[in-house]
């Protein structure tokens, strides 16, 4: 009865020891993973962020061409779980949707305008969310939810300088994804591409640069241009034109009047607006007399293209915005190259994708309906 009772002793505690060994074992597991799978980077806004080293759910809120960069960086959309409703009704028009068809399936419901749902927002499940920096509302909710938040800037990262807002993007992303050496070949693709441009302004003087205006939205009873510090000022001063609204901060509301002060001699029209170069041309627009612009009146007025997103704002497709607006410029200056054989060449190159003739057409003469999605009110 002795050696009996011994023995279940001795058998108890093997098993005490073989379940502290185990659960000992499975805690150095635990935290052995834990520090495999996380790793902190530093956002735009300059705060250090833990996220997983491996990530398959991604949301992004309102930083509208953010999945384009996304998309070119890590070549998918695949993982984005939710993406804001005027980025998907930008990529349904574009050719986003035909690169990275699942973008579509993204949920939008998490958000609207600038206001997350957090309850929605939770039921993504997502490992990161991107949003935008500048905005506190969304910085405290995503901060709420326990998920990993990034903060992303947009003008004010690179004074509106839209090839190196990209590439801030970019680099931040190949840390995220560990997929740094494909950001580092798109962005020297972009900063070659500026500094052959620059090159071959050095011949241009001042007396032959075209006065233009970038007009960002335009209604019957609204006219929205571009100014210092946005997007459209940073396009002509890099493409070799001289911007007439750059007393402008940002963007602003202005009058025929004013247009008729800067008789702009080339005008742009974003994918922002629904207006098409031939609305001001054939002067359709009421209330409104574009006859006495120059631009007008030369018929050098051009709608922005539209690739995986609005060419206007920083986007996958930004090193071609240069070479577009360079030859609309200065067509004399960039007559080495055709403008549809660099988008498919490109294409094929960081997209891995063949354009067609009529895809290539589609991204210069964007349709009306591009703009809808967005609301400038």
């Amino acid at each position: 009865m002795k050696e009996k009772k011994q023995k279940i002793i001795v058998l108890v505690l093997s098993l005490c020891i073989l379940v502290g060994v185990l659960t000992g074992c499975d805690k150095n597991a635990k935290a052995e993973k834990s520090k495999v799978s996380i790793k902190t980077i530093t956002d735009q806004n300059g705060r250090d962020v833990n996220i997983p080293s491996k990530i398959s759910k991604v949301v992004t809120t309102n930083i509208l061409p953010f999945p384009s960069a996304y998309f070119i960086a890590t070549g998918s959309c695949d993982n984005l779980v939710g993406i804001h409703p005027a980025s998907k009704s930008a990529a349904a028009a574009s050719m986003l949707s035909i690169l990275s068809p699942k973008i579509m399936k993204a949920n939008t419901d998490f958000i609207k305008g600038n206001d997350i749902n957090l309850e929605e927002l939770l039921k993504l499940d997502p490992d990161i969310v991107f949003f935008l920096g500048t905005n506190k509302m969304e910085l405290e909710k995503v901060d709420k939810s326990g998920i990993p938040g990034v903060a992303i800037q947009t003008m004010s990262i690179a004074n509106g300088d839209s090839l190196e807002t990209l590439n801030s993007w970019l680099e931040l992303l190949g840390k995220i994804t560990g997929k740094g050496d494909r950001a580092d070949k798109i962005i020297a693709y972009g900063r070659e591409t500026q500094q052959m441009i620059d090159e071959k302004l050095k011949s241009v003087s001042d007396e032959k640069k075209l006065k233009g205006l970038m007009i960002f939205t335009l209604e019957e009873k609204n006219i929205e241009v571009s100014g210092s510090g946005f997007f459209g000022h940073h396009w002509l001063i890099a493409t070799g034109a001289i911007d007439v609204s750059e007393e402008i901060k940002i963007k602003a509301k202005v009058d025929m009047e004013q247009i008729y002060k800067w008789n702009p001699e080339i005008i742009y029209i974003t994918n922002f607006t629904q207006t098409q170069p031939e609305d001001l041309i054939n002067n359709k627009i009421n209330g409104q007399d574009w006859s006495k612009v120059r631009a007008v009146q030369d018929k050098k007025v051009y709608k922005i293209p539209l690739g995986v997103y609005r060419w206007f704002p920083p986007s996958g497709d930004t090193p071609l915005m240069l070479k577009w607006l360079a030859q609309k410029n200065h067509p004399e200056v960039f007559s080495d190259y055709k403008i549809e054989e660099e988008i498919k060449d490109y294409y094929s190159m960081f997209y891995n994708y063949k354009l067609s003739d009529k895809q290539v057409e589609m991204i210069l003469n964007p349709a009306r309906a591009a703009a809808e999605g967005y609301s400038s009110k």
